[in-house]
């Protein structure tokens, strides 16, 4: 190919920065990023994430939740009031995985008791209660003895032995209540005495209403997550399958175990074995001190926030105490 024979003349050298092809200083950049570009990495990373007052066991507590209101529901239309015994029995041996469903119930409640009360030991090792605006925080607490009352309601709704020696002793405490425990008792246990009628609508709709607005309230959302439901389900159904609930004895069945020590359910024994030698006050005086232990360390200051936890765990070990005895007692 023909070459030119111009030569090639030598371009001067201008001043650095006269020219737009000057070459531009040099400045360090950080490892990784490009010209002209956002870095790959934030070179000023965030601090550690904020601890917030819901965790893993606040979302599978609404998980046990949704089990137990779904099989709840499975269970109504074979559950009738006036003949509750008969009802469970048919649906214990009649009904194909009638059992198992009455099982998953159960165990799906004791699920949310548990999670319940291992959130809240979360949340306060953490120190994250004031993150929660003061309503919240009451509001978050008063779901305890709401879930224990409708757990209560479900154990008498069994109408075996057990059950109707409890249900008197429930009667008994709630009208102690000065000013309004006689009306309290007709509203929540029903004016006749062994009518399970009320006690089986506050269980069905006012408590099981209450727990998941409340319960919906405090996770911001109003169903829980498909992982917490799912994981729920899976540990109520393996329960249900590896330990059926067996039926209770009617009452007065056995002339044999006339004297013997009957047993309220395991999430009260500890109350049960304080009213054995204190006066009837202490089963609701006690868990009113709880919930305004609870309550209040939403307000303490370092000092008395500590003297607080100190009173709660001491409730605890008299509950653990009063229960080791009460046990001891039914053994003899």
């Amino acid at each position: 190919m023909p070459l030119s024979r111009e030569p090639i003349r030598r371009r001067r050298r201008t001043r650095a920065g006269s020219c737009p092809l000057a070459a531009l200083p040099r400045t360090p950049r950080a490892p990784g990023e490009l010209l002209d570009r956002p870095p790959l990495k934030d070179p000023d990373p965030a601090g550690p994430a904020k601890a917030t007052p819901s965790g893993n066991l606040g979302r599978l507590a609404f998980g046990f939740l949704a089990v137990c209101v779904v099989s709840g529901i499975a269970l109504t239309p074979f559950y009738s009031p006036a003949r509750a015994l008969d009802s469970l029995e048919r649906l214990q041996g009649g009904l194909p995985w009638g059992f198992f469903l009455r099982a998953l119930h159960a165990y799906s409640a004791f699920g949310l008791l548990v999670a319940t009360a291992g959130h809240l030991a979360q949340v306060l090792a953490a120190r994250t209660e004031r993150q929660l605006s003061a309503p919240s925080w009451w509001r978050s607490v008063f779901l305890l003895p709401l879930l224990v009352a409708a757990l209560l309601g479900g154990f008498v709704l069994r109408a075996d032995a057990e059950a109707a020696a409890a249900l008197p002793v429930w009667r008994h405490i709630v009208e102690s209540v000065p000013l309004v425990g006689a009306e309290s008792a007709r509203l929540v246990l029903g004016a006749a005495i062994g009518d399970l009628g009320a006690i089986a609508l506050h269980h069905a709709g006012t408590f099981t209403l209450l727990l998941w607005l409340l319960t919906s309230a405090h996770g911001d959302r109003l169903l829980p997550d498909r992982r917490s439901v799912i994981l729920a389900g899976l540990v109520s159904a393996a329960l249900a399958g590896a330990v059926p609930l067996a039926l209770g004895s009617a009452p007065g069945a056995s002339p044999a175990s006339a004297g013997r020590l009957l047993l309220g359910p395991w999430y009260l024994l500890g109350l049960q074995g304080a009213l054995v030698d204190l006066p009837v006050a202490i089963g609701w005086l006690g868990p009113l001190a709880l919930v305004l232990f609870l309550g209040l360390l939403r307000h303490a200051r370092e000092r008395v926030r500590s003297l607080l936890i100190a009173f709660t765990a001491a409730w605890f070990a008299a509950d653990l105490a009063f229960t080791v005895r009460l046990l001891l007692l039914a053994r003899r």
